[in-house]
């Protein structure tokens, strides 16, 4: 039976194959006029030199080819896999069928038969180089829609030589290393890809080197590290995440203020990334080691309402609403919001007017909802997810996670 999920992507069978049906019927009543035209000539130069006349080979190749999509139509695709499989005439003529076929399977999501559909073209010497590698790119294809991805590493790295499918063999090979988080791999594909095309996602070079450099890190050594942030910062200037990962080694290297000054930068830089940089600004503050750091920081504070509103909802999304600072900010944040802040004037009175108890248990309230709901939401595909990503894992965009708004809490959790 076929997977639920997949007819979310997929079209109903019958559209798919009433469309492969028309295509095909066209094709093969023209083959079919074709080879009636070359047998009559055939057979009038024959009867010319006195030959025996041979019967015309159209019938046959037609009536398996309607046997097989009659098999389609009825939805019995086994059947009509077996006739395919097994017609002889696979040819340059014959082939573009087979790769409908083939092609219709993988977007029914059914692998196993459409890797057997390519590997049967491939397998055929009559072929044309082109076709050849045609096959070969489709089924590298299949390999990759099933998950086989040291399959479809080996095919598309010969198909990324040279040709037609360099490109894109090349695009599939970053993600495949992208999804293996072989970075170093992902940094030698991209740079062959720079080379002939633009890339998909620009910055994704310097997160290659921004992975990298988080790994190093995480075992010690801040040397290796600061060259892989180095390289990203050329590959990228500004780039925000090499800057945040500086302020980690920063902070684990006793460089409190190092670490809050690259901070404020991004946040100056980046400001829907206050909730990423906050927890490293309150880790350095606590570090201390440095006088008055603490007040550069709140002095640093815009006094604008809104950009109050903006600091105490990105500390709630940090987890940070015990910090002083989201008390000071709430009552900003409540007028910011006027559908929040409508319910807590009905229950508690003027938003301005609470206590430093009231406005701490309304921190709370609110962390613990944003801890059940998703905080972050990809801009480019919707997905959304309580952590943030650099990369989306729905539609592996970088850089497209972004908060949500505090409006979107009541619809999240609706659907719950």
């Amino acid at each position: 039976m076929m997977p639920a999920e997949s007819w979310l992507v997929a079209p109903p069978l019958v559209l798919i194959g009433g469309s492969f049906i028309a295509a095909a019927a066209g094709w093969l009543l023209g083959r079919r006029s074709t080879l009636r035209s070359a047998s009559f000539r055939n057979a009038h130069n024959a009867m010319d030199a006195g030959e025996p006349q041979s019967r015309p080979a159209a019938r046959s190749l037609s009536e398996e080819y309607f046997r097989g999509l009659r098999f389609l139509l009825d939805e019995e695709p086994d059947k009509a896999l077996a006739v395919f499989l097994h017609m002889v005439d696979v040819d340059n003529d014959t082939v573009e069928t087979h790769f409908a076929l083939g092609s219709l399977y993988r977007r029914r999501g059914q692998m196993d038969r459409a890797i057997r559909v390519h590997e049967n073209i491939m397998a055929r010497p009559a072929l044309s180089e082109e076709h050849r590698l045609h096959a070969m790119f489709a089924l590298a294809e299949d390999y990759f829609s099933a998950g086989l991805f040291d399959r479809a590493e080996q095919l598309f790295l010969q198909l990324s030589d040279g040709g037609r499918w360099h490109i894109s063999a090349l695009r599939y090979l970053l993600r495949i290393y992208e999804q293996q988080r072989d970075w170093e791999h992902a940094i030698e594909v991209h740079g062959r890809l720079t080379r002939v095309a633009t890339p998909e996602h620009p910055t994704a070079i310097a997160h290659y080197y921004c992975e990298l450099a988080e790994q190093t890190r995480e075992v010690g050594d801040f040397d290796a590290a600061r060259a892989y942030l180095h390289r990203a910062r050329e590959a990228q200037r500004n780039f925000p995440r090499s800057a945040l990962i500086r302020a980690d080694i920063a902070l684990d290297m006793h460089e409190p203020l190092l670490a809050a000054t690259l901070c404020q930068r991004v946040v100056e830089l980046h400001p829907r990334l206050l909730a990423l940089a906050l927890p490293r600004v309150v880790r350095a503050i606590r570090d201390g080691g440095v006088d008055g750091l603490e007040q550069q920081v709140q002095q640093r504070i815009r006094s604008e309402p809104a950009a109050r509103a903006e600091l105490a909802y990105a500390a709630i999304v940090a987890g940070l609403e015990d910090e002083a600072v989201v008390r000071d900010c709430l009552p900003d944040l409540l007028r910011e919001d006027p559908s929040l802040g409508e319910i807590v004037h009905a229950l508690a009175g003027e938003p301005g007017l609470l206590d430093s108890a009231q406005r701490g248990a309304l921190a709370t309230a609110l962390g613990r909802i944003l801890r059940r709901t998703q905080r972050y939401r990809c801009v480019e595909c919707g997905f959304a997810s309580s952590s943030h990503f650099w990369q989306c894992p729905g539609c592996r965009s970088w850089d497209a996670f972004a908060p949500v708004v505090l409006l979107d809490l009541m619809p999240g959790m609706q659907r719950r």
